[in-house]
Formats: structure tokens, sequence, C-alpha cells
């Protein structure tokens, strides 16, 4: 319920929307949309890399490493049935236990529900991969979400890259972890970003609880696989490590890299809205109305008055483009 108010409070209500307006009003006229009038954009700000709970695939060189460096949301991933002996080791985090087909599940888990805490169904092309499970990945997911609820257990699903773009969206729904494949491509980050920041917009879209993770490898530089990681952390929840013998120590470098990381870089997502936005301005205006005398284009001016100045600065501002371009005979009708 909004609070009730007295004319003096309407009065002043009244007069910050006109002011509002008039801030709006001049960015239109100079050629750029508001970012809330703009495209919408993931969010720019997110926690730091470390806050993301990891999903690592385990292997017996790991099990004493990951029982010493594992927290409580931290996952301990089996490729197979035949390697649940190892989750028997694990002590800390959560277990997961990964399937490549339905009936497999239907099969086994009776026998090992109350030993973890997450199905990992796969569907891909492959050897052991139904073809009649990916001919219909929507109704494979829903009854191994149901197997997953029979059990109370959550479910984890992790399709290939055609598999995601083609039908991720219509599964999210009954999906608790959605593992978004980018091992093959992770060096080479425009790629990763044009895969999973729009496909990450669309899961959370179609299913507001889900979690995403984006599974890597340990090979490569640490430090800037955990770069890829941290420049777009706002739409993630965790990582998936897929890892090997050979690669032991780089998947603890990796580890520890993951959980100290702290300063955020600016998702590219954040950036989307940018380029057109200064493409805009440039094609539009005059050269000689844009960065005159200060060498600022009036919407950075007022941005930049909002920013440091407040509300007062930002009117301010806005007056002086006015001005500005009264006084230079510019015409102030484009859009």
């Amino acid at each position: 319920m909004l609070p009730r108010s007295d004319g003096l409070n309407d009065g002043r209500s009244l007069s910050m929307w006109k002011i509002r307006l008039f801030l709006i009003a001049c960015l239109l006229v100079s050629g750029v949309a508001p970012a809330s009038l703009a495209q919408a954009a993931p969010p720019q700000q997110a926690d730091a890399v470390r806050d993301l709970w990891l999903d690592i695939s385990l292997g017996p060189p790991l099990v004493d490493w990951f029982n010493d460096v594992a927290r409580p949301d931290d996952i301990a991933r089996v490729e197979n049935v035949r390697q649940m002996d190892l989750l028997d080791e694990i002590k800390t985090g959560r277990k997961l236990v990964v399937f490549k087909s339905v009936a497999e599940a239907e099969r086994v888990l009776p026998r090992i529900a109350d030993q973890i805490d997450i199905i990992g169904f796969n569907v891909e092309n492959g050897p052991g991969y139904p073809p009649q499970e990916r001919a219909d990945p929507l109704g494979s997911v829903k009854r191994m979400h149901d197997l997953a609820r029979d059990y109370d257990l959550l479910l984890a699903f992790g399709p290939d890259h055609d598999l995601a773009l083609s039908d991720g969206v219509t599964v999210a729904p009954y999906v608790d972890i959605f593992v978004l494949q980018i091992q093959r491509v992770q060096t080479e980050p425009r790629t990763v970003f044009d895969f999973v920041l729009p496909l990450a917009q669309q899961l959370h879209e179609a299913n507001p609880d889900i979690e995403i993770s984006v599974q890597i490898r340990t090979e490569g530089d640490v430090v800037e696989v955990v770069d890829l990681i941290d420049a777009m952390d706002d739409q993630l929840n965790g990582v998936s490590i897929l890892t090997s013998p050979e690669t032991v120590d780089t998947a603890e470098a990796l580890v520890a890299e993951l959980q100290t990381r702290e300063d955020a870089i600016t998702s590219p997502s954040a950036t989307l809205v940018t380029p057109m936005m200064e493409i805009e301005t440039e094609s539009n205006a005059p050269p000689e109305d844009i960065g005159q005398d200060t060498g600022l284009s009036c919407p950075l001016m007022v941005v930049g008055a909002l920013i440091a100045g407040g509300l007062g600065g930002g009117v301010t501002a806005a007056l002086i483009c006015a001005s500005r371009r009264e006084s230079n005979g510019t015409s102030s009708e484009r859009l």
C-alpha cells in the first residue's frame, strides 16, 4: 500500500517527475536513450567469482584434496555409477552422479539415492546416449525430473552445445541446474560470450529459480580461464570443472584461483547498449556539436553530472547543454 501524502508531498512528487522527464528528453534529443529505456541488459554488477559453487569431476588423486578445499555447496561429481566408491570417501559438499540415460537412472537410483544429492543427466551424440532420448529431450528431461523428485534430489542437465540452443529453454522449467558446455572453446572468449550470455538470460526467464554453470576443463592458462568466468559471473551460479589424472596440478591451481578471485571484470553483457549509443550519436550529430568546449557530448555530461552531483547536477548539466545547442544554432529535433 502506498503511503498517504499531503498536498506538499504531492507537489514535490510532481516536480520530481517533471525533472526526470526533462532529463530523459535531453538524453533523447542528444540521440541517446537512457539505459532504462534501451534494450534491457543483464546486471552490470556481479558477486565475486569466489562466491560461485564449484562442481568438480573426481578421480582418485583428487579425493583427499577435495575434502580439504571444498565448501558446503561445492559438488563432488563422478561421471558414471562405477565410480560411486569415490563418493563414499567424500566428507564435505554435495554429491552428484551422472547418467547417460533415463533407463539407467531408473534402474540404479533405488540403490544409491540416499548416497547422493544431485542427479546429473547428459544428452549428447555419442556412445551410450540413447538416440530416442536425444530425439525427445523434453520427454526425457520430464521423466528424469519426476524421478529426481521421487527421491528428493536435484536434477542437473548438461546437454551438448546444439541441444542447449535448440531445446534448452523448453526443458529449463524441469531442471534445477543447467550446465553450459564451453570447454572446447574456452580459449575463445567471444565465442563463449555469444553462446552463454543470451542463452543464460533466456533460461532465467523460462525458470527464475534455475542455477546455471559453465563447464570448463583443466587446460590452458589458469588466470585467463578465470578471467573468462569473471567476465560473465553475473549470469552464473557455479562452475563445472572437467579434470584428468594428467592435470591434477592445473585443477588445484584453477580451483585456488576461482576460490580467491574477488574483483569482478565488467561483464561484456553490460556494454551491449553502449556501442549502439555511440554510433547513433556520431552518425546523427554534426561534428562541431560533439565535444564542444569540454570535449564531452551532452549525454555524457548529463550522465556524468548525475553520477557526480546527483539530480541537481544532472539538471544543471542538461540546462548547459540546451543553452550551448541554442547558441550554436544546432537543431535539437533528433531522436
